[in-house]
């Protein structure tokens, strides 16, 4: 029987693998198409409402295969829909291919997490916990360099990256024993409708977006501020990437115990960096520092706030771990579209504040939680 933490972290890497393939070679398939950068950049709004809807269905399906089967599906329509869209004979073909491939990103996103809390014993979930989300930024990190070399010879050739690894995920995961199927019948009503459950997929949602935005915009801030080179802002950028490896493995102790208070503590402090990001920027170091330390403290808070949602539902994780993986996906498409409205109508500074509104929101939605009377933890863990 295969580990856990070696079977979850590829599982999460190659939900990643497949949706940074479309930003270097984005260019390449708007010109073989004929179509607008602009309007091939839609394909990842169409992946990214795939992935959403389908976790979305995930959490309010009343019976579910297990988690094995989930994530052995999705790997696989992650791998065919990297394949199809490498052999793509028109634009069309292709956005089915990534709708396709988002599918599969949604099941690996949500079922990846909640087989963290369900898979090891209650003393080891934290560490697989921080094996399964660091497959997230190690894909970027890794991935990206390969991704770049096979796009100087096709766009299509890079393709190959995510297909390859979703078949080895595949591989992998039916290594493990086989889980039992779920049903919500016995339960009065679904984990996805509990208070609790919607409160933190809502603040989700608006810490996601603001994270999203942070992270599409960012290059064209160190560009457009300090006119760097787009190779010194790729490596700048890959080492903010690098800084939320450290940041998650650090949180393992604190996603023991995961409460509204670290959780709102967390997403102030992104709060108030990312209006100092649009503010104050005196030189290129400093704005690089303010970006890795968000990228450090998003991997702190992707594992408290993974902790402290399938706490909210500890006898149905699949359901909450699908809302937080909906948010995720959705989050992408709010950011995108809020923050280019914030950034063209009043520039980077706009854009901080925008930014900053957003966490601030997801902060405010813990407040009933903080209150007198108020849990001030999350329910111990069966």
């Amino acid at each position: 029987m295969t580990r856990p933490s070696p079977v979850l972290f590829l599982c999460l890497f190659a939900s990643q693998a497949g949706l940074l393939v479309l930003s270097p070679v984005l260019p390449d398939v708007a010109r073989e198409f004929g179509v607008s950068t602009a309007m091939a950049g839609q394909l990842r709004s169409l992946s990214g409402l795939a992935g959403g809807a389908t976790a979305v269905l995930l959490a309010m399906a009343s019976r579910r295969p297990g988690l094995r089967d989930l994530l052995t599906a999705g790997a696989l329509l992650l791998g065919a829909g990297s394949a199809l869209s490498a052999a793509a004979p028109s634009f069309a073909v292709l956005a089915v291919a990534q709708g396709v491939a988002g599918i599969g990103v949604g099941l690996l996103v949500a079922a990846g997490i909640a087989a963290a809390g369900e898979w090891p014993e209650a003393a080891e979930r934290p560490t697989v916990l921080a094996w399964a989300i660091a497959g997230m930024p190690a894909a970027w990190i890794t991935g990206m360099p390969v991704v770049g070399v096979l796009a100087d010879v096709s766009w299509r050739t890079a393709w190959l990256v995510p297909t390859v690894v979703a078949l080895a995920t595949a591989a992998l995961v039916r290594r493990r024993p086989a889980d039992r199927a779920s049903s919500s019948s016995a339960r009065p009503v679904g984990a996805w409708r509990h208070p609790d459950v919607a409160r933190f997929a809502f603040g989700e949602l608006l810490a996601n977006a603001a994270w999203a935005s942070v992270l599409t915009y960012s290059g064209a801030l160190l560009l457009d501020s300090y006119g760097l080179s787009p190779t010194v802002v790729a490596l700048g950028l890959g080492g903010m990437a690098v800084a939320m490896v450290p940041g998650t493995f650090l949180a393992r102790r604190h996603a023991a115990r995961a409460t509204p208070a670290l959780l709102g503590g967390l997403t102030a402090f992104q709060a108030a960096a990312v209006i100092v990001l649009g503010e104050l920027r005196p030189s290129p170091a400093v704005t690089l520092c303010v970006l890795a330390a968000m990228a450090f403290v998003n991997g702190w808070r992707s594992m408290v706030a993974s902790a402290f949602g399938m706490d909210a539902a500890p006898e149905d994780r699949v359901a909450a771990m699908s809302m937080r993986a909906a948010a995720n996906q959705f989050g992408y498409l709010l950011g995108a579209a809020a923050g280019g409205l914030a950034l063209a109508l009043a520039g980077f500074a706009g854009l901080g504040i925008a930014l900053g509104c957003m966490f601030a929101g997801a902060v405010l939605v813990h407040v009933p939680a903080l209150l007198p009377g108020g849990p001030v933890s999350a329910p111990a863990r069966p």
